[in-house]
């Protein structure tokens, strides 16, 4: 996983090719009025967007003249940077339906501020999308979430500083399409940040100077522009440890705050990059981690996961016994979550959630911890859209506000009907199908 988009007030004119060596797949370079004494080449030009593309790169492009002040929202400024950014455009030969970016670098947070600044994208958003543009803005969560909410842009690029007033729960929750993830940043040589896109969301507007590559995306940008980002979620230190295990060596601790990149998960336990190079450089606990971008669900999966301890106890053909007693195996269900002193005298007891938390518990993962199914409701993160393979299913049993329920891991569909691998389905460890107007929630760790 190398970093694939980049964003720079400096031309790549004449490295172009070294950077798309390097994995770069998308050049975020600056429209304006005026390039300053600081940023001599600040502005992108026709030359230096034939060398991008000519590389096999995609650019991006936000337009910017400070844009620090409010002052710089008021007045005349909209429609001379509108007029601006598309003479920009047509220099650069940019293609109708990309986006024009139209930065707000500042943590605006006043009410009358917000006012003004959406003022002023409600007049640059018609002249740009007048012309087939769409218009995007580079700001915090409180500037985007409001000019989204308003319909004034169609794309959202979130600035790096969470600090910002609205900005980590925008990431978090959010409809955007770029995240500034690191800035500062030297490659070859080259001063610059990187960026991230949401996974699955590759289009952010970027484009090429043909019109009739209209870009298949995945061709100019892969997997590795989306990136699970997490921050250190601990009063203390974190360990980093060699391997997916409390046994595995102790790396290095790592200090609340800091950021890493999910690479896969293994259980409880998320192989991380520290650097951003795509390279693994060991294994965090899952329980100290905050996310913030990204589902922990969408990491690729390593090792074995409740679903597959479910499937060797439906294997062992694990059931309730005829008359008093209890199958030892469902004693040892029992068992995990009571203790032995709590242990139930027979396998007559409702033991649905006692075997998923089992299967959890065999490999040192937490459960529910509570015998009802509808404890299950509260475990993990609900799960929006069709259920996956191993997901935790609970339904309601007699009437949906009994108390009572059922659950079991999601395993496929029969016709119109889920198929659930769960315990004390029938007396026994079985599949057993069931009306989906049952389900209460989808639940996944």
């Amino acid at each position: 996983m190398t970093r694939t988009i980049i964003d720079t007030p400096y031309s790549v004119k004449a490295r172009a090719h070294q950077l798309a060596a390097l994995g770069i797949r998308c050049i975020i370079r600056y429209y304006n009025r005026q390039n300053s004494q600081a940023f001599p080449d600040k502005r992108l030009t026709r030359p230096e967007a034939e060398a991008i593309v000519e590389a096999g790169m995609s650019i991006a492009v936000v337009f910017q003249q400070n844009h620090r002040l409010i002052t710089d929202f008021t007045g005349d400024w909209a429609e001379k940077d509108a007029e601006a950014a598309l003479k920009c455009a047509g220099d650069v030969g940019q293609p109708t339906g990309s986006t024009i970016y139209v930065a707000v670098d500042h943590d605006f947070v006043a009410t009358a501020d917000l006012t003004v600044i959406a003022g002023y994208f409600e007049s640059v958003g018609a002249t740009v999308r007048s012309r087939g543009y769409k218009i995007g803005v580079y700001g915090s969560g409180r500037v985007a979430g409001d000019l989204k909410s308003r319909g004034l842009v169609d794309h959202v690029w979130l600035a790096c500083p969470l600090g910002w007033s609205g900005s980590r729960a925008y990431l978090k929750d959010g409809d955007w399409n770029l995240y500034q993830d690191a800035i500062g940043l030297k490659i070859d040589g080259l001063d610059c940040d990187s960026n991230i896109t949401p996974p699955g969301l590759p289009d952010f507007g970027q484009f090429t100077l043909s019109p009739a590559r209209s870009l298949p995306l995945a061709q100019t940008l892969d997997a590795a522009s989306a990136r699970n980002l997490y921050e250190v979620d601990a009063r203390g230190s974190l360990n980093l440890r060699g391997g997916p295990a409390l046994d595995y060596p102790v790396i290095r601790t790592l200090s609340g705050g800091t950021r890493l990149y999910g690479l896969q998960r293994s259980g409880s336990w998320i192989q991380v990059d520290l650097e951003g190079d795509g390279r693994p450089d060991g294994y965090v606990s899952l329980d100290y981690l905050l996310a913030v971008t990204g589902d922990t669900a969408d990491l690729p999966v390593t090792g074995m996961q409740a679903i597959d301890i479910a499937y060797r106890e439906y294997e062992m053909q694990v059931g309730n016994l005829d008359g008093p007693g209890t199958n030892p195996r469902i004693a040892l269900y029992y068992r995990r979550l009571d203790g032995a002193a709590n242990g139930h005298d027979d396998d007559e007891v409702a033991w649905c959630s006692y075997f998923v938390n089992f299967c959890f518990s065999e490999l040192g993962q937490k459960g529910s911890g509570r015998a009802d199914a509808r404890s299950w409701l509260t475990w993990g993160k609900p799960v929006q859209g069709a259920p996956r393979r191993g997901d935790v299913v609970v339904l309601w049993r007699e009437a949906p506000d009994s108390w009572k329920g059922h659950v079991g891991f999601f395993v496929g569909y029969d016709a119109d009907q889920w198929l659930l691998l769960g315990g004390n389905q029938d007396d026994a460890v079985s599949i057993k199908a069931y009306d989906p107007a049952r389900v209460l929630g989808v639940r996944r760790l």
